[in-house]
């Protein structure tokens, strides 16, 4: 008999990730990752009694005929990590990365398809971050730093920093070295350095023929810090570079077409607007100045539906047909994803199941009974891996968590409703057994540019089994719902996107059937901003919990990974010049006004929104003896805790905001 979710069941929880096809369409793989449970008790005094739970990832590989009858074989056993699995050309065998041992850099190993022994084939301190088969398999291009080694943190020495961009949020100090392109052919010697470039590469793929590669590098240290960058042809056999389009927002795939003639790519659909939805651009790879060309419209391709229980990477295309006439993308919309047929003219056709699920991730293979692989989750279903076949059906492949759902008393939402002078999106999670207050929580996503919809959230279904109603929707400033709705608040936070939540708060209170059923409120990131906002202009909801959030832009400025040029672009102002710009968007402006009980929850380690802003609010509220504050501060971990934190952290971060609306009835 199901019972009701605890928040430990996230120990027992797995994620699927980083989907993949061989070329002829006859093997899938992915990665399956789980928690390792914890030994020994935590609140032991040595402090030595205790080995916290991890993660372990390990590749996953199936037959893509017969699917009715065959399941996935756990093809690789690594203790710690395996992923990025990827197929020779004739599918003999599988590359991968592995990490050994938990802190040690990803190396580069590839293993007969057959079964056998993994064979490493790299050995740099740095490790290697990504990696390709060249066409024909007889050898692999990788990015690496090579023998870079950080050692003045470990030294205890101090650090001369000279770029703008010097720490990243999960990545910590960024090196001051440079990734470069490597090739090695298996089984053949040591590998080779290829380039010497002044930035460090992010993607890489081979050009049909194999002698030349596309690369994705920042042309310079400003660009790289806004994640800005050229796609730049590379010849192998010269080592000359052209750049064939300069200076991207949101590049973030390469994808030559099967003839050579074509390379289509993703990036923001507007390369003036950072606030743009991504999509799917064509540029003449023979051309020396060709323009590019967007292909997909306005339509958005690249997915941004939360969720908080994904692990790993989620390829997402676009993938070519054998023909190159058309693309498989992956489409956007209204809080949902799904697979699309994208012609070169930019006819675009649904493929699949449509609505009421997020598609993550994808591949498909260029040959084949399968059109393609893909995960998808609903809001009440972790992801999974299915099979699209030509004909158009469905078939399920991984099932790591039935019995995981099948136990469990697990809820779907109902919507999406509007509220508002804009429409916002709204959905209403209703509990199997309801408090006896009919209490709700707003739950506000971050982003901005993001959307919420039908991924699966397991705070959310936390809450339900607590018995909380959740209600939760897409203000504006949200994406899937086109340019205008994304962008009509930069320069104005706090104004019409507070408005969206507002409206759909109560909107979603009175679907609960109760006259002003208590509320509480939560979100990270720009939901913390949103919730340390509306604390800030109303006593409505019984308590409050921030996460990650942001107080001050004046000094989220210059402590942020991405504080000049997410502030100067989202905010419209800069602390050296117009700061009332900055300050009127600032909820600490507004503190005096907090009377709402709040719970301020902050990772230590956290360099996307950095803690100095939870201290802050901290300091204020405390100050001021108004509102009841707590500060709940997580050691080790970044911005990513609520995804991807350590386990028994983020069962405590589960834990304090409901004990904390709890307490506050």
């Amino acid at each position: 008999m199901a019972r009701p979710l605890k928040s430990s069941d996230l120990l027992t929880m797995r994620t699927v990730s980083d989907v993949q096809t061989s070329a002829d369409g006859r093997l899938g793989a992915w990665v399956v990752t789980d928690v390792v449970p914890a030994v020994g008790d935590p609140s032991a005094a040595d402090g030595k009694s205790y080995t916290p739970p991890r993660y372990r990832s390990r590749i996953h590989v199936r037959p893509l005929a017969g699917l009715s009858k065959r399941q996935a074989t756990e093809f690789t056993r690594g203790a710690y990590a395996d992923r990025s699995p990827r197929f020779s050309p004739d599918a003999t065998r599988l590359a991968f990365l592995r990490s050994s041992e938990a802190g040690s850099p990803p190396q580069l190993h590839v293993m007969p398809v057959g079964g056998g022994e993994p064979e490493r084939l790299t050995s740099h301190k740095a490790g290697v971050t990504a990696f390709a088969w060249a066409p024909g398999g007889a050898r692999i291009a990788y990015l690496s730093l090579g023998e870079h080694e950080e050692t003045a943190a470990k030294n205890g020495q101090p650090r001369r920093i000279t770029r703008r961009y010097w720490r990243g949020d999960g990545a910590g100090v960024i090196p001051q070295a440079t990734a470069q392109l490597y090739l090695l052919e298996p089984g053949k010697g040591e590998p080779r350095r290829v380039t010497n470039l002044e930035e460090s590469p992010r993607l890489l793929a081979f050009a049909p023929g194999g002698e030349s590669v596309w690369l994705a590098v920042p042309s310079g240290e400003r660009a790289a810090g806004e994640f800005r960058a050229d796609i730049v042809l590379l010849d192998l056999t010269t080592g000359a570079t052209s750049v064939r389009a300069k200076d991207l927002i949101g590049l973030s795939s390469l994808q030559p077409s099967p003839d050579g003639r074509w390379l289509a790519y993703t990036a923001s659909q507007r390369q003036d607007d950072v606030a743009a939805e991504g999509g799917v651009w064509l540029l003449d790879a023979r051309a020396q100045r060709a323009k590019p060309r967007l292909l997909s419209g306005e339509v958005a391709t690249p997915p941004s539906a939360g969720g908080d229980s994904r692990f790993g990477a989620y390829p997402f295309g676009p993938a070519w047909s054998a023909d190159g006439s058309a693309l498989t993308v992956l489409v956007n919309d209204a809080g949902a994803s799904g697979l699309a047929r994208l012609t070169l003219d930019g006819a675009l056709e649904p493929l699949g199941a449509a609505g009421g699920r997020v598609v993550t991730a994808f591949a498909a293979p260029a040959a084949g009974g399968v059109a393609a692989l893909f995960i998808s989750e609903t809001p009440d279903r972790p992801g999974e891996v299915s099979a699209l076949l030509a004909s158009g059906r469905e078939v399920r492949l991984s099932h790591e968590n039935d019995a995981w759902c099948r136990r469990l008393e697990l809820v779907s939402p109902t919507g999406p409703f509007t509220a508002g002078d804009a429409a916002a999106p709204y959905w209403v999670m209703r509990p199997k057994s309801p408090r006896q207050d009919g209490a709700a929580v707003v739950e506000i996503h971050g982003g901005p540019h993001t959307n919420y919809g039908y991924g699966f959230q397991f705070e959310f279904q936390l809450l339900a089994a607590r018995g909380y109603a959740v209600i939760f929707g897409n203000p504006r400033g949200s994406s899937s719902y086109g340019h205008t709705f994304a962008t009509s608040m930069l320069g104005k936070y706090g104004s019409v996107d507070a408005d969206d939540v507002m409206a759909f708060a109560e909107a979603g209170a009175a679907r609960l059937g109760r006259k002003k059923v208590p509320l509480h409120l939560t979100g990270g990131s720009y939901g913390g901003f949103m919730t340390n906002w509306l604390i800030g202009q109303t006593t409505r909801f019984r308590s409050a919990a921030t996460q990650r959030s942001i107080c001050n832009w004046t000094s989220m400025y210059g402590t942020s990974d991405i504080g000049p040029w997410f502030v100067e672009r989202e905010l419209a102002g800069v602390p050296w010049g117009d700061v009332e710009a900055l300050w009127r968007q600032s909820p600490i402006k507004y503190a005096g006004s907090i009377e709402t009980p709040l719970l301020i929850v902050h990772s230590e380690e956290d360099y996307r929104c950095p803690i100095e802003q939870a201290e802050q609010l901290f300091s204020v509220l405390k100050h001021l003896g108004k509102a009841e504050t707590e500060f709940f501060r997580v050691p080790g971990e970044g911005h990513e805790l609520s995804r991807s934190g350590r386990p028994d952290r983020r069962i405590a971060r589960l834990e304090a905001i409901v004990g904390w609306f709890e307490a506050h009835p």
